[in-house]
């Protein structure tokens, strides 16, 4: 009797231990995620973490149970880790940019880290040893036949966050990865920027590596100095050389005499990503083909001698960059600018426009991103009286033009030419906390009509210029073609136009994507 009360105290104390070491374990796991995460994506990590601990706790066999408990409670021992490493040395979420540096660290600056991050490392080990020893104290005190709920509890858990991130991706996006969507609400969460670093790094090195061999023949254009500006977010429906009631383009406009105006340029896509890539690559609407991002103004500059450079205000990393990135990076001088506005561009514009020879120099702007109140110096809010959301956008847009107005003022006494295009426009709903926001499904008009136009300087011979207004309907996917004729540029087999011919000529059924991939007939969109 008494051996038998022994053993219940004892099943009794280890139980106890048992749920003191799982409450600990959610603890800490709590507050690391709560950190830096919002409160729903703590609950999916905190929930998942739980279903994992109870699924390996109630397998009998304790060979399996051990090496299931390695196999998934040392990658959470190392996602708060890193989690932790990242706030305690520079007060910030483990973000794309660790993971990148880890990727491309080398053995030997390895052990250097390690040696001096030693302390994350006793953390790392201390977490590991307490989640699988937690997995392994205290019976669970649930029948045989129900020790299974927990395992398929977190199946249908798993299986739940799938169909969700799959739902999202039909009604709204899939630029972002479904797999990432999942994983960033389970208890290994900054697996996600390392999937997404392996990602970018794949697709940099194959746009790389993938070049068309051209076969090209040049025409003089009589310019030197090309400039390609690639805008963020501008609509036609607030610049005030098409038509808006605000002075929000006064550069433009005086320049309207050297500038060819495109009246109906539409976007192939409501966002950057999508946009971006259709636009100065062989890609194209309605044959996507990844394949051809290789086939991009970048590389048939280089080819055809061309000094090449890309100077970016936008992200180089992420889902949302990537493939911009890889072209980018084909570029002979190339370089992101963190932090500051767009104007901070133009010393690397002045730089490059000291080297002798042809050049063509892409500046990828901010523009008016939002938040719009963001994208411009305070000294820079010149328009005032309407609502806070369109003084903000308007400003950005005349902020814009501004920056536009100093590279036509470094260009005029030269042989050069600016082409610009925004990525896209925007949808502004009064109503909406986001009054101007991206499309998306089904986008509207206004969110893909976009600026665009090809800027002469007073030293390029009139026989060389096309401008004026241009009306038909013209598509931002074919901007790759359009800048290799600007750029004399011709394929061999290819008839030989001039910028003013191919568009004269030009009849195309314009048409665009969605954020889910959906093909729509301009013609056709509300």
């Amino acid at each position: 009797m008494s051996t038998l009360f022994s053993q219940k105290s004892v099943d009794t104390s280890s139980r106890v231990t048992g749920s003191i070491l799982i409450v600990i374990s959610l603890l800490i796991v709590i507050g690391v995620n709560i950190l830096n995460a919002k409160y729903n994506a703590v609950i999916n990590r905190t929930l998942v973490f739980l279903l994992i601990l109870l699924t390996v706790k109630c397998i009998h066999n304790k060979y399996i149970r051990n090496i299931l408990a390695i196999v998934l409670l040392i990658p959470v021992a190392a996602d708060v880790t890193l989690q932790l490493y990242a706030w305690n040395n520079f007060n910030s979420a483990f973000s794309y940019g660790f993971a990148l540096s880890v990727l491309n660290t080398t053995s030997g600056e390895a052990s250097s880290m390690l040696g001096l991050y030693w302390r994350d490392c006793l953390i790392f080990v201390a977490l590991s040893a307490l989640f699988i020893y937690t997995a392994n104290t205290g019976a669970w005190p649930v029948a045989p036949r129900f020790r299974r709920w927990p395992g398929i509890v977190l199946g249908l858990t798993v299986f739940a966050f799938f169909a969700q991130a799959w739902q999202h991706q039909l009604r709204k996006s899939n630029v972002e990865s479904l797999t990432q969507r999942v994983v960033q609400a389970t208890p290994v969460s900054t697996a996600k920027v390392f999937m997404q670093a392996v990602e970018d790094i794949s697709v940099v090195a194959n746009i790389g590596n993938n070049i068309p061999d051209y076969k090209i023949t040049l025409s003089d254009t009589g310019i030197d100095n090309y400039v390609l500006i690639i805008g963020e977010s501008e609509r036609t429906a607030n610049m005030g050389i098409y038509g808006y009631q605000r002075d929000t383009t006064p550069e433009l406009v005086k320049q309207q005499s050297q500038l060819l105006l495109f009246r109906n340029a539409v976007t192939p896509a409501p966002v950057t990503i999508m946009a971006v890539p259709l636009a100065i690559t062989a890609d194209t609407v309605k044959a996507r083909d990844p394949r051809k991002y290789g086939d991009n103004v970048i590389n048939i500059a280089n080819k055809a001698g061309y000094d090449t450079s890309w100077f970016s205000r936008q992200g180089k990393g992420g889902a949302h960059n990537n493939v911009i990135t890889g072209i980018a990076m084909n570029a002979r001088q190339h370089e992101w600018v963190d932090g500051g506005y767009d104007e901070d561009l133009l010393p690397l514009l002045n730089d490059a426009l000291k080297k002798p020879g042809k050049k063509i120099i892409v500046l990828h702007l901010y523009g008016s991103h939002e938040p719009a109140c963001r994208r411009f110096p305070a000294s820079e809010s010149v328009l005032k009286g309407g609502s806070e959301a369109d003084d903000c956008y308007d400003n950005s847009v005349r902020y814009t033009d501004k920056v536009m107005g100093k590279i036509f003022a470094a260009l005029d006494n030269s042989r050069s030419s600016v082409m610009y295009f925004s990525d896209h426009g925007l949808v502004r709903d009064p109503q909406r906390s986001v009054v101007y926001s991206h499309g998306g499904v089904n986008p509207p008009r206004e969110a893909l009509h976009i600026p665009m136009f090809i800027w002469y300087s007073h030293q390029v011979d009139s026989k060389n210029k096309f401008t004026g207004d241009y009306t038909t309907p013209w598509s931002a996917d074919d901007v790759n073609t359009l800048a290799e004729l600007w750029l004399g540029i011709h394929r061999q087999g290819e008839p030989v136009n001039s910028v003013q011919s191919w568009l004269s000529g030009y009849n195309k059924n314009v048409s665009v994507l969605d954020t889910t991939g959906k093909l729509y007939d301009w013609g056709n969109i509300r």
